[in-house]
Parts: C-alpha cells; structure tokens; sequence
C-alpha cells in the first residue's frame, strides 16, 4: 500500500500531504497548545513565531502548488522548511516542552521513506540542524564530554532510523513492484482466459453441431442451442439427470435404444462414443444425429469432464435411404425382363436349326452377355448388404486361395496374366468359406483388371499368430493415398478405371471390406503408384462373434 510514494498526480500530491505534512502541522500545533500552558510567554518570541510562520507555509505549499507538474523530488524543499521550523521551535521551547525535538521525525521519516538516498543526506543534516541550533541561539556550546554525547545522540539515531526506513522503503517498493507486476500478469491472464472462453462460446454457437460439456461430477457445464434443441426432440434436458428419453431408436430406425445404453450416459460413464448412429424424436419428426464423446484431461491426467458432439445427419441419412431404395428399385425392376430374355433365349435356342450354326453363335453370345447383365444387376442388389451372415467352419485357407484362384484364371489367362500362389500349406481358420471365396476372388479380379498385361498376379497367405493374412499383389499403375481413402466406398472407380474404360460398378472392394468386416478382421492396402499394389484381408484364426 503506498504510504509517502511521490506519485506525480493531483491527487498523488493529496495523498502525501495527508500522510506526512498534516500530521507534521496538526503536531506542531499540538506543540503550540503544550507551550502556550507551560510557557506562554515564549510563544511571542520571534524564533517561535517564525518556527510557526515556516510550518504555515510549508504546510499551504504542500497543499497548495502543483509540484506533480514539474518533478517530485521539488518536494525535498518542504521537508527541509520542517526541519528549520523545528529547529527554530526547539530553540525556544525545548526546557519547556522537551517533546518538541519529536516533531523532527515527521520530515525525517519523510525524507527517508518517500525520497532516494540523498532523502537520507538531507534528513541527517536537519537532524544536527535541530540538535546543534539551540545552542547557536542561546549562545551557550556544550562544556561536558555528556552534554556532547547528547548533543551527538540525536543525529546519529536519526541516521539509524532513516538507513532502517530508507531499506524498508526499498524492501515495501520492490515488494510493490511485484506485486504489481504479478496483478498486471493476472489481469493480462484473466483477460486472456476471458478472451478464449468469448471464442470458445462463439465457437460453440457457430458450429453446426450439438456441442454439450459435462464437468468431471457429471454435471453440465456449458452447451450450445443446438445441443439443447436435440434433446428436446427427445423429451429431457441436459442438466437433469437421467439425461435420456423415450423417443429414441437405433440407426435401422426401429430397435429403441435403453436409457443406460443412450450416448449421453455411456459418454458420463467414460465410454468413448465414436461416430454412433441414433434418430431422435416422435415418428413424424426424426431426426438422424451423429454422434461422438470423449474426456478431457488436464497435462498431469486429471479429469476435467467429458465432451459429446452431435452432427445433424438427417439429409445425408435420407440420401442413402433413397440411394439404397433406388437400387433396390432398379435391381428388381431389371430382374424380370432378363429373366424373361433369358426364358425366351432358351426357346430361340431349342428351335434353332441345330445346322445353323450362325445363328446359335449369336443366340450363344446374346445368351453371355444376358447373363453378364444378369451377374450385374445380381452386384447392384447386393450392394445394399453392408453385413454379411456368416456360416462359420473350419476350412482350409489353402483350399479357399486354391477355389478363388481357379475361378479367375481363364481371365487371366486371357491377358497373358498368371496367377502365382505363395503359401505356407495347410492352414486352417474358422471362417465362411464361401465368403472369404468370394472376398478373394475380387481381389484377384481387381488384380488382373488393373496389372499389367504379360505380368503375374502374386496370392499368398500365412498364419501370423493368431490372425490368417491373405494378400493379392500385383503390378501396375497402383493406388494414391488420396485413393485409398475412398476406394473402399461404394461405386467408387479410380481415374485411371475410368479413363481406361475397364469394366464395373465399383463394388467390389465394398463387398471385400464387408466379409473382412464380418469376420472381425481388416482390409489394408500397400501401393506405390506406377509400381505396384498389395491389398491385404487380415482375420482371426478363432471363430468371429456373431
């Protein structure tokens, strides 16, 4: 707290004339009752009427000029005119009113605590000032080695008490210095703080997304309208427990979802919910969400609470719900003329002229690429499977690479393409067989489609573990990286299929990952563009949950 600080400011100037000129003034005053009783005639001296005289103006000046204007230190002058005025009174009053020598403390500690270290120069010398005056006024020096003692007394505990004040002033200063630098630290921090919770809130306002943030006592903390609104659909709020509700089905749109098995629950009870599939609200007005939580810790791993994000999904969940009905659609739809071209292709080809050959070539070719459409439309039909119904055995991995490799090889055969198989022998897995045929078998078929003509198609496959990898590669023009990330999404064709015109719906992969799915197991791709390509199915030996 500043006591004497010489803050050049009006009311820096106020403060220290309350704190160190006042007191001085209201003492001297006090002095002036004290004498006017013990010794009245020594208040019309002219020594003590010019002691008041110089109080009275030094008091008028502390107060009165605008010393901050010009420096601080202007104000040494005011100290130094109590020093005299003491001197003076002390001259006259001291056998009387020996009290009078303590008024010196007032501009002495003035001087030491409010001013640098010439503050303390000057308060010595007013201190020999106030001691050695009174003797120069009554023209009378000390005889005895005692009197000189305490003539010499005063000063030299003035100059112990201002070096005491002077480093205490500097201590309480540097003191103040950081206690102010740390308030600007904390101010420039809180400002900061409040800065990034004003972004955070416009942020979370902004986004397009139900953003809700529980603190690590499961209570909330702070959410968007967004996130408010979604639960409404529902029939709870966010701050009040059970935080669930009725109106609220799994992705098939049918199964309703339990209160515990709800996102926000399993997010409170430290779950971690990743891209979870729900529709909200009463039938009339769902809504699709996608949603995710997770928890925030703090460096040293303490918990500050769990944060559940939820993404309007409805009109890309309605696209897909009208792209699946659409091939579905269209799937059936072509079924039955073809089956109907096919029926009548037999009839053509019972009553054609076994002598003709010409025309049964062309009802032999009209008949393949009848049935070419027909394994076509067959693809587009089981497109929408996304989960494949397993029949588990244990099989043979041999055998499966063995059956997916014969199925290809008159295609490969046909671009001068080989099929080379690289395998431990015997290695058995609980598996669909006809699945994980089928898995293979399109990626031998990508393989071929995509190799280089002349070149081999390399099937291998291992136990590694626990898990059989079986892995295509083959040589071409490869995969990007950007590429990978989407050759897996259905009716997806690369550039270079497309540019290359090679036949397909782009499904084949879809259909791959999905068995790889259904198995517990992973699909991966290594390729370096214009080199080569191992695509790889990766599952477990042991049987697969259903």
């Amino acid at each position: 707290m500043p006591l004497f600080e010489m803050e050049a400011s009006r009311r820096g100037r106020l403060r220290v004339f309350m704190r160190a000129q006042f007191p001085f003034a209201v003492g001297t005053a006090f002095i002036g009752v004290v004498a006017g009783v013990a010794h009245p005639t020594g208040l019309l001296t002219p020594v003590v009427l010019a002691g008041f005289l110089l109080t009275a103006i030094a008091t008028i000046a502390g107060v009165v000029l605008p010393w901050e204007k010009v420096a601080p230190s202007w104000l040494i002058p005011v100290a130094v005119v109590d020093l005299i005025a003491v001197a003076l009174l002390r001259a006259e009053l001291m056998t009387y009113v020996p009290a009078v020598t303590v008024l010196a403390l007032f501009p002495i500690l003035w001087l030491a605590y409010g001013f640098p270290w010439y503050g303390i120069v000057v308060a010595v010398i007013g201190a020999a000032l106030v001691t050695s005056y009174r003797f120069v006024y009554l023209g009378e020096w000390p005889e005895t080695g005692a009197a000189w003692a305490t003539v010499v007394a005063f000063p030299v505990l003035v100059i112990g008490i201002a070096i005491i004040v002077f480093v205490a002033a500097r201590h309480l200063r540097r003191n103040a210095q950081r206690l102010a630098a740390a308030s600007r630290a904390q101010a420039a921090a809180l400002r900061e703080a409040k800065d990034a919770e004003a972004i955070a809130l416009g942020i979370l306002n902004t986004v397009n997304a139900g953003v809700a943030f529980y603190d690590n006592e499961g209570k909330l903390d702070v959410a968007n309208p967004l996130a408010h609104q979604m639960v409404e659909m529902v029939g709870f709020k966010l701050d009040q427990p059970p935080y669930a509700g009725d109106n609220v089905l799994a992705a098939d749109r049918m199964s309703a979802i339990p209160y515990n098995q709800q996102i926000i629950p399993r997010a409170l009870r430290g779950e971690t919910v990743t891209n979870h599939v729900e529709w909200l609200g009463p039938p009339d007005a769902q809504v699709a969400i996608l949603a995710s939580s997770g928890r925030v810790h703090r460096e040293d791993g303490q918990l500050l609470g769990t944060v559940v994000v939820a993404y309007d999904v409805t009109e890309l969940a309605d696209a897909v719900e009208v792209r699946e009905q659409f091939l579905r659609t269209v799937s059936h739809e072509l079924r039955t003329p073809i089956t109907s071209i096919t029926g009548f292709l037999d009839l053509i080809a019972d009553a054609a002229d076994p002598a003709d050959e010409k025309l049964r070539g062309y009802v032999e070719i009209v008949t393949r690429k009848t049935n070419d459409l027909f394994n076509r439309v067959g693809d587009l039909l089981h497109a929408n499977d996304s989960e494949k119904t397993l029949r588990i055995s244990v099989l043979d991995v041999g055998r499966v690479v063995q059956a997916a490799a014969g199925n290809v090889t008159p295609f490969a055969a046909a671009r001068g393409m080989r099929i080379d198989i690289v395998g431990p022998g015997p290695a058995r897995a609980h598996a669909d067989g006809d699945q994980l045929v089928i898995a293979v078998f399109e990626l031998l078929t990508n393989a071929v489609k995509f190799g280089a003509p002349e070149s081999a198609v390399t099937l291998s496959y291992r136990a590694r573990g626990n898990r059989i990898e079986i892995a295509v590669t083959n040589v071409g023009p490869g995969i990007t990286h950007a590429e990978q990330r989407r050759v897996f999404d259905r009716f997806y064709r690369t550039p270079y299929a497309r540019s290359r015109e090679i036949q397909g719906f782009g499904l084949g992969l879809t259909n791959v990952r999905a068995i790889a799915l259904a198995h517990d197991g992973h699909v991966h791709i290594d390729s370096l563009p214009g080199r080569h390509t191992t695509i790889t199915i990766d599952i477990p030996t042991a049987q697969p949950p259903r």
